[in-house]
């Protein structure tokens, strides 16, 4: 297609065309790393976040945190809302 364009206007036509592909990856290439930042402080976060949760369940024993992480009231919404469905389907 460039052969049938106008030599001149062929080339300006071509190296635009460059400068924008070299515009994308270069766009590319920075989200691409602002993504890897984010994703690593969220494993840091992640991680962070697991070692409270071990030793806090360390300090109080496995029962302990299980019976606060659940809580008598979410458990009787939940199994009420079990219940209306299984009604709702019969």
């Amino acid at each position: 297609m460039v052969d049938q364009v106008d030599e001149g206007y062929g080339k300006a036509l071509i190296e635009q065309l460059m400068q924008r592909l070299d515009l994308a990856a270069h766009d590319f290439a920075d989200e691409i790393d602002e993504l890897v930042d984010r994703l690593k402080r969220n494993s840091a976060t992640q991680e962070e976040l697991r070692d409270r949760i071990r030793q806090r369940d360390s300090e109080e024993g496995p029962e302990a945190s299980t019976a606060a992480d659940l809580g008598d009231d979410e458990i009787t919404e939940w199994e009420k809302r079990l219940a209306n469905l299984e009604e709702s389907a019969d």
